[in-house]
């Protein structure tokens, strides 16, 4: 149990979830397929057992990454490269978790693009809907470690974040540290009566509201 503080510990279903990505495609990104795991992008921190497998913060962020390249046509050939591409020239594991994405990404990406020619790369780079500025919304919710330059919390809305160093990673509301599941399984237990939530939890009304609406907002049905 012990791995998991400060590092995180998410199922498939629940960071296919937060990421915004189709679990079963999420599952062939991180097992792949058969006994030689065919289609499998990366390997993730914390070791599988058996066929349960399961994703650290820094994963988690990676997935989010990889998504967006997906939504906007990029070929799961071409994320690859550049995923094993940044792992050199950045050195670091989790390239698609480093924050020089945000800070300088198109120069990120050039490098990678002169290195492998790719022309749809380019094409991404230059079109108008550039990757680097494609990523921006997302990669600006995440807060970065001074030391390590990647992911250290992520701002998945307005008042709740998802910080490894917290509730072993679980979504909780940022002003008052109470996971989002619990304040959203005890307002629905109670009738729906936010105050009296908010009075058990020792939380404000508006901090058991967001949470419901977050649990709403990114149950398991969104990315199933």
């Amino acid at each position: 149990m012990y791995q998991f503080i400060a590092t995180g510990s998410y199922g498939i279903p629940e960071a296919a979830r937060f990421a915004g990505v189709n679990s079963r495609t999420a599952a062939r990104w991180i097992a792949g397929d058969g006994a030689e795991h065919r289609g499998r992008l990366f390997r993730t921190d914390l070791r599988s057992v058996g066929n349960r497998h399961a994703l650290s913060f820094l994963d988690l962020v990676d997935l989010l990454v990889v998504g967006r390249f997906r939504e906007e046509g990029v070929s799961f050939q071409m994320v690859r490269r550049v995923y094993s591409r940044l792992q050199e020239s950045l050195n670091t594991e989790h390239p698609f978790s480093h924050q020089r994405l945000l800070t300088d990404g198109k120069t990120i990406f050039a490098e990678t693009l002169d290195r492998d020619g790719d022309r749809h790369l380019q094409e991404i780079l230059t079109g108008q809907k550039a990757m680097p500025e494609i990523l921006k919304p997302y990669l600006k919710q995440i807060e970065y470690a001074a030391d390590t330059q990647t992911a250290a919390r992520w701002n998945i809305a307005t008042g709740v974040v998802i910080d490894p160093a917290q509730a072993f990673g679980k979504p909780i509301i940022s002003s008052e540290g109470r996971t989002t599941f619990v304040l959203s399984q005890a307002y629905w237990a109670n009738d729906k009566n936010a105050g009296l939530v908010a009075d058990l939890f020792d939380v404000s009304t508006e901090s058991v509201r967001r949470a419901v609406e977050f649990e709403g907002q990114y149950s398991i049905g969104r990315a199933a």
